[in-house]
C-alpha cells in the first residue's frame, strides 16, 4: 500500500510519474479522423467543437469556449461521443459550457460561431472560430472574420493553432512609411503558429479503474513562461523543472524535496496550474496561456527531459486542457478570469494592517495588543485569533473560562470600538470527543460527516493492519506502518476511537489535527462535497457572528490532518468521499470516489460553503463578507483571499512571497499574501531578525494582504509586533546583548510605522484597484510586464527585476529591498547595493508624497516633511543604485528606505491618515486629494462607495448575475431595473465612478473630473469624503509656478493657489459641482 510501483492510489512525484512514460508504458495513438456520425449537431458540446476518433478508437473533444479560448478534453474511459457532456467542473464559473458561452457572449456583446472543414491537401481537419458584427450576420454566415484556426493533423496526430496576430508596437513609436497604402501594409496582422502539440503528443494508460494521461506541447526556444500560482519559485519566470500540483500542508516549503523556499518542484497549499507563454513572437502581439483543470494530481515536466517540450500529466479523471490566445498579458488575464470567474467586492478594511499570533490565548492578551497599537499610533484594522479561542479545540466554539475569553461579546465590542475587526481560525475538523457539542451531535445525527469506507476493489488495504500512511519530511518519503500505535500517542486520543475498529467500518471516519507541541484533537470531517452539508456548515458560524466576529480565517483547508491520521497529511488516499466535480444530467451526483481522485475539491467547497453561509445569514445581511484561506484550487478567489501558508522568518521566504503574490495576480487573485515577518522562527531564534521585519513591512506596505503573523507558543517566538522591538531593546534583561544591533532594533518601530501610515493614506489607490479587479481581472499589485507591455527588456536584461519590483495599479512603482544590507560570510561582511530598474519607455519621478499627521501632528514622534517637490525626471530603461540604508534617528531618510517612483502623467489619490478604516457609524469625513503629475496623457478611474455594503457591487457583472449586461463604455453598468439578478440580489451598483483625465498640448495642461456612473447618494458621499476634492497639479523642476495661469470651468466655488516652495498648484473643487456630462475642467497654462 502506497508503493507507487504497485498502488495506483498514491502521490507520485512528477519525475517518477514521467519515468513511467519514458519506459513506454503509456499508449500513444498515432492518427486521428473526424466522423460525421460522432458529431451529432444536437449535442451541446458539439455546438462550438468537434469530436475526433483516434486509431485506437479513443475519442477526443476539441472545443472552443470563447473565440480565442479552446479546450482539449480526453478520457480513455469514454466510449461514446454522448459521454462528452456539456458540464464544466466546479472550477469554471458556470455549470455548463453553454451557460458560460451565452453569459459571456451577452456580457461582451459578441457574436461568433465555429465550423469544421478538411484542408485542401487532405492532411488536416480545421476547426475555426469566426466572429461576426451582428446576430444576423452570424445567422447568414456573412462578413465573418476568423479568430483562431485549429489544424488537427491526421497522421502523425497533432494540433496546430494558427492566429492572425497584430503587430506589437508602442503607439508612440509607429513604423515609418512612405505613403498611406504602405503604412497599412506595415500594420497588417501576421498569420502565425501560436501553439502546437508535439507529434503524437497524447498518451494514456489505464491502471485498474484509474487512468493517467499526458499531453505534450511544443516549447519554443525563445519563449519565457510566467504564472504558476504560488508555486512559481524564487523567480517570476519558469525554467526547466518538474512541478507537482497537489495541495499539501508543506510547512517551510521543504517536505518532498528538502530544499526549502524557492524550489518550484514542491507541492504547496494551493494549486493553480496556469501559466503564460511570452516573448515567442517578438514584435508581435501574441501571448498564449494554459490552464489544466483537474482536482487530483497534476504533474508537469517543464522542459526537463526535453527542453523543446512541456509535458502535462493528470493521474486521475479526464484531461481538461485549456488554451487562451491574447494580444498581451492583460488580454490573457481577462480571458482566463472570465472563465474561472472574478472576485466579488471585498470590504475595504481587508486592505488595512492586520495582526495575528498563534498564542494570543486570552482576552487580556488580545485587547492588550490592540491597546498598544493604539497607544503607539500604528494603524491597525484586523485582529486574528487562532484556535486559542476555542473551547477544547471544538470548532465554532469559544472558551469562556475566566482565564481565557470570559466575555467574548464584550471583547469583540471593545475591539470594534477601537476600530479593529476580528476573525478567528476555523479548521474543518469537528472534535469527536466528549458530550455537549452541538455541531458534533447534529453532524452525526444527519450523517454529515465522511464515513470510513476505503477503496479495496484492487485487493489492497482490505485490513487495518495492511494500511500505511505516507508523508514526506525533509526530502524523504516516510511511511507510518503501525497506525494504531501512532494514533494512540496523539493528543486527545481515546480508546473508544480505536483505529482497528474504525477502519473501513462505514461509520464516521476518525481523523485528527495537530497544532504542534502536543496540541490538537481527533475529529470527524464534514462531507463538503454534498450541497446539504455545505449549507449546514455555513450555518455553524452563527454563534461566532452573534458574539461579534467580523470575518473568517480558514485554515487546514486540504483538509490537513496529522500525519498519523492520513496520507500526505491529508485524508487517506483510499478513503471514499462523495463528489460533485460535475453535476450529472439527471441531477444526481456520482456517489463516491477515492479521496486522492479529487484532492483539491474538499478545500474548494470548504471556502464556498463558508462564503455562501455568511452571505445567506440574516446577521450579515447587506454586508460584504471576507475569508482569508490557506489554499485550494483555481477559482477559490471567488470566495476567499489566499494566504500562502506556514512560512518562516528567512530572507528566502520574503523573496519568494513577493513573487508568489505577483504570480497569483496573473491568475486573477486580488487578495494574496504571506505572513509578514514569517510565522516560524529561524532555527531556535526567539524573534525575527529586526532588519528582516523592517524590509518585510516595507515590501508589503503596498501589497494587497498585510498581516503580521507569527508562532508565539512557548518555545517559539516571544514577539513580532513592531513596537515590541523598541521595548525589548530597552529591557534591562536584554539591553546589553542587543546593544550592538541598536540601529536595527530601534528602527523597527519608526520605519514600520511610517510605511503602515503611508499605506493608509494611499488606501483609495488600493481600493480602486480592488474594485477594478471585479471588472477586468487585473490585480492590485502588478508584475511590470502587465503594466509596461512595450518594455521588451523585461524579458531579457531586466528580467531579474520582475520579482523584486511591482506596480500598484498602473503608475506607482515599488522597489523593495529583499535582502539584507550586509552579506555575512563567516566573520566577513560585504555591503550589498540596492540595484533598481525603471521600466521604459515612460519617465519617472521619485515618490514625493508623505503621510499626513493631521489628527496628532506632535504626538507621533516622527517629524517628516509632508510633501516634497518633484525631483528631476528619470528616464525609463535606467538601471540605478539606491541608498536605502536604515539610519537611526534620520527621520527625513525614512521615506527612502524603500524606493518608490511615480510614472509621468500619473494621477494618484491620497487621503488623510486615520488609525483604522471606519464602520458606517460615527464616520468622520476623509477628504481625497488628487495628485496630478506632468507628462503623458492619462485617465484614472476612481470608485467611491461606503466600503462595506454588498449593494455597492456592479450588479451587471457575471459574478453577480447569471443574466449579465454589456459593460458601460466607462466601466459602469446600466441600471439594475434593466436586468434580472439571480446570483447576488444585494448587488445594486450603489457606487460612484469618477474619471480624472489629464491631457497636455504644448504649454497647456488640462485636467477634467467627471462622474461616469452616479448611483451613490450625494449626502453619503459628503459623509465619507467631505465637501470637496483637492487637486494638486505638480510641476517639473524647471517650471516657475508664479508664471502658471490656472483656471477652472464648471466648478462654482473652487479656489486656486500656488505653493512655490514645492512647485505645486492647489485647486479645491466642490464635489457636487461635478456634472455627469460636462464635468469640471482645470486648465493650467505655462507662460
Amino acid at each position: 500500500m502506497n508503493d507507487p510501483n504497485q498502488d495506483n492510489y498514491t502521490f507520485t512525484p512528477a519525475e517518477t510519474f514521467f519515468d513511467a512514460y519514458a519506459v513506454k508504458s503509456f499508449n500513444t495513438p498515432t492518427s486521428i479522423t473526424y466522423r460525421v456520425e460522432d458529431n451529432d449537431p444536437k449535442q451541446p458540446s458539439i455546438k462550438t467543437g468537434a469530436i475526433f476518433r483516434f486509431n485506437d478508437d479513443k475519442l477526443l473533444l476539441v472545443q472552443f469556449i470563447r473565440p480565442k479560448v479552446w479546450k482539449i478534453r480526453f478520457s480513455p474511459l469514454i466510449k461514446t461521443p454522448a459521454e462528452y457532456n456539456d458540464y464544466n467542473s466546479r472550477t469554471i464559473v458556470r455549470d455548463t459550457v453553454t451557460e458560460l458561452r451565452d453569459c459571456l457572449d451577452k456580457f461582451e456583446d459578441i457574436f461568433w460561431d465555429t465550423s469544421v472543414k478538411p484542408s485542401d491537401d487532405g492532411k488536416y481537419f480545421c476547426l475555426e472560430s469566426m466572429v461576426y458584427q451582428s446576430a444576423a450576420d452570424r445567422k447568414a454566415k456573412k462578413d465573418g472574420k476568423w479568430e483562431v484556426r485549429l489544424f488537427v493533423q491526421k497522421a502523425p496526430f497533432r494540433i496546430i493553432a494558427v492566429r492572425a496576430v497584430p503587430p506589437h508596437l508602442d503607439p508612440d513609436d509607429a513604423v515609418p512609411a512612405l505613403n498611406a497604402s504602405e503604412a497599412i501594409k506595415v500594420n497588417l496582422d501576421t498569420q502565425c503558429i501560436i501553439w502546437k502539440t508535439a507529434p503524437n503528443g497524447l498518451s494514456w494508460v489505464q491502471k485498474g479503474e484509474t487512468t493517467n494521461a499526458i499531453l505534450s506541447v511544443c516549447k519554443p526556444g525563445a519563449a519565457r513562461y510566467i504564472g504558476f500560482g504560488e508555486q512559481g519559485g524564487m523567480s517570476l519566470f519558469k525554467y526547466s523543472t518538474y512541478m507537482n500540483y497537489f495541495d499539501y500542508d508543506n510547512m517551510m516549503y521543504s517536505g518532498v524535496y528538502g530544499k526549502g523556499a524557492g524550489d518550484s518542484r514542491e507541492p504547496l497549499y494551493h494549486s493553480e496550474p496556469f501559466w503564460i507563454e511570452v516573448d515567442t513572437h517578438q514584435n508581435l502581439g501574441s501571448k498564449v496561456a494554459t490552464f489544466v483543470d483537474n482536482y487530483s494530481q497534476i504533474s508537469i515536466d517543464f522542459g526537463k527531459r526535453n527542453n523543446g517540450e512541456i509535458r502535462v500529466g493528470t493521474k486521475y479523471g479526464s484531461l481538461q486542457y485549456f488554451v487562451m490566445a491574447g494580444n498581451d498579458i492583460p488580454d490573457i488575464i481577462n480571458l482566463y478570469t472570465s472563465i474561472i470567474g472574478r472576485n466579488r467586492l471585498k470590504p475595504r478594511y481587508v486592505l488595512g494592517h492586520h495582526q495575528g499570533c498563534y498564542g494570543y490565548d486570552t482576552q487580556k492578551k488580545v485587547v492588550g495588543i490592540v491597546d498598544q497599537y493604539r497607544a503607539r499610533k500604528i494603524p491597525l484594522d484586523g485582529m486574528h485569533i487562532d484556535v486559542d479561542l476555542q473551547d477544547r479545540y471544538r470548532t465554532f466554539t469559544i472558551n469562556t473560562a475566566p482565564d481565557k475569553f470570559p466575555d467574548p461579546k464584550a471583547m469583540f465590542r471593545d475591539l470594534r470600538n477601537m476600530g479593529v475587526k476580528a476573525c478567528t481560525n476555523i479548521t474543518p475538523v469537528i472534535n469527536c470527543t466528549g458530550d455537549g457539542y452541538k455541531t458534533l451531535s447534529e453532524g452525526v445525527k444527519n450523517k454529515y460527516f465522511i464515513m470510513d469506507k476505503r477503496y479495496t476493489a484492487d485487493g489492497i488495504g482490505k485490513n487495518s493492519w495492511d494500511a500505511k500512511y505516507m508523508y514526506y519530511d525533509g526530502g524523504r518519503r516516510e511511511m507510518i506502518t503501525d497506525i494504531q500505535s501512532a494514533q494512540k500517542r496523539m493528543p486527545g486520543y481515546t480508546p473508544e476511537y480505536d483505529f482497528s475498529k474504525a477502519y473501513n467500518s462505514e461509520k464516521e471516519f476518525i481523523g485528527g489535527v495537530s497544532y504542534g507541541q502536543d496540541l490538537g484533537t481527533p475529529g470527524f470531517y464534514p462531507d463538503l462535497n454534498r450541497e446539504v452539508v455545505r449549507k449546514w456548515w455555513g450555518e455553524q458560524y452563527r454563534y461566532l457572528i452573534e458574539q461579534g466576529l467580523e470575518f473568517i480565517w480558514q485554515d487546514m483547508t486540504s483538509p490537513c490532518l496529522a500525519k498519523e491520521y492520513g496520507d500526505m497529511k491529508g485524508l487517506p488516499f483510499r478513503l471514499m468521499v462523495s463528489t460533485d466535480v460535475y453535476p450529472s444530467q439527471d441531477g444526481k451526483y456520482p456517489p463516491y470516489k477515492a479521496a486522492i481522485e479529487m484532492w483539491s475539491l474538499f478545500s474548494y467547497n470548504l471556502h464556498k460553503a463558508t462564503y455562501k453561509g455568511l452571505n445567506d445569514m440574516d446577521l450579515r445581511k447587506g454586508k460584504r463578507n471576507f475569508i482569508i484561506g490557506r489554499g485550494s484550487f483555481a477559482g477559490m478567489h471567488r470566495y476567499a483571499g489566499l494566504w500562502t501558508g506556514d512560512n518562516a522568518s528567512t530572507w528566502n521566504f520574503l523573496r519568494i512571497s513577493v513573487a508568489q503574490i505577483l504570480a497569483s495576480g496573473l491568475s486573477g487573485g486580488v487578495i494574496t499574501g504571506a505572513d509578514v515577518g514569517g510565522f516560524m522562527p529561524l532555527n531556535k531564534d526567539q524573534w525575527a531578525d529586526p532588519e528582516l521585519v523592517i524590509r518585510w513591512y516595507c515590501a508589503y506596505s503596498m501589497l494587497p494582504w498585510f498581516r503580521n503573523h507569527y508562532h508565539g507558543k512557548p518555545g517559539m517566538k516571544f514577539f513580532q509586533e513592531p513596537y515590541v522591538y523598541t521595548d525589548h531593546f530597552w529591557n534591562p534583561q536584554w539591553h546589553d546583548i542587543l546593544k550592538k544591533d541598536e540601529r536595527m532594533y530601534l528602527s523597527v518601530e519608526p520605519v514600520c510605522k511610517y510605511f503602515v501610515e503611508l499605506r493608509y493614506t494611499l488606501l483609495q489607490l488600493l481600493y480602486d484597484a480592488m474594485f477594478e479587479n471585479q471588472i477586468t481581472g487585473m490585480p492590485i499589485a502588478r508584475a511590470l510586464i502587465l503594466t509596461d507591455v512595450y518594455d521588451d527588456s523585461l524579458y531579457k536584461d531586466a528580467s531579474n527585476y520582475l520579482y523584486r519590483e511591482y506596480m500598484v495599479r498602473n503608475d506607482l512603482l515599488v522597489c523593495p529591498r529583499l535582502y539584507p544590507e550586509k552579506l555575512k560570510v563567516g566573520e566577513n561582511e560585504t555591503k550589498q547595493k540596492h540595484q533598481l530598474y525603471l521600466p521604459q519607455p515612460d519617465n519617472w519621478f521619485v515618490f514625493n508624497l508623505r503621510p499626513d499627521h493631521i489628527e496628532d501632528p506632535n504626538g507621533d514622534g516622527l517629524k517628516i516633511s509632508r510633501r516634497k517637490g518633484l525631483s528631476a525626471k528619470l528616464q525609463g530603461g535606467t538601471f540605478m543604485e539606491w541608498d536605502d540604508e536604515i539610519r537611526l534617528g534620520d527621520n527625513e531618510h525614512i521615506p527612502y528606505v524603500m524606493p518608490m517612483f511615480i510614472r509621468e502623467g500619473a494621477i494618484i489619490p491620497q487621503i488623510e491618515l486615520r488609525q483604522w478604516i471606519p464602520d458606517l457609524e460615527n464616520r468622520k469625513a476623509n477628504p481625497i486629494t488628487l495628485h496630478v503629475y506632468p507628462g503623458k496623457n492619462s485617465d484614472y478611474h476612481m470608485y467611491l462607495d461606503d466600503g462595506i455594503s454588498r449593494a455597492s457591487a456592479p450588479a451587471g457583472l457575471p459574478q453577480y448575475s447569471a443574466n449579465p449586461v454589456p459593460m458601460h463604455p466607462e466601466l459602469g453598468v446600466i441600471p439594475k431595473d434593466d436586468f434580472a439578478i439571480d446570483e447576488d440580489e444585494e448587488a445594486k451598483s450603489e457606487y460612484r465612478e469618477v474619471i480624472i483625465a489629464q491631457r497636455t498640448a504644448g504649454a497647456t495642461r488640462t485636467v477634467t473630473i467627471r462622474t461616469a456612473w452616479d448611483n451613490y447618494n450625494l449626502d453619503l458621499l459628503k459623509r465619507d469624503i467631505g465637501q470637496q476634492y483637492t487637486v494638486i497639479i505638480w510641476h517639473e523642476v524647471d517650471v516657475d509656478t508664479t508664471k502658471c495661469v490656472t483656471t477652472t470651468d464648471g466648478a462654482t466655488g473652487s479656489t486656486v493657489s500656488n505653493d512655490t516652495s514645492i512647485r505645486a498648484t492647489f485647486i479645491d473643487v466642490p464635489i457636487d459641482a461635478d456634472d455627469k456630462k460636462k464635468g469640471i475642467t482645470i486648465t493650467c497654462k505655462y507662460n
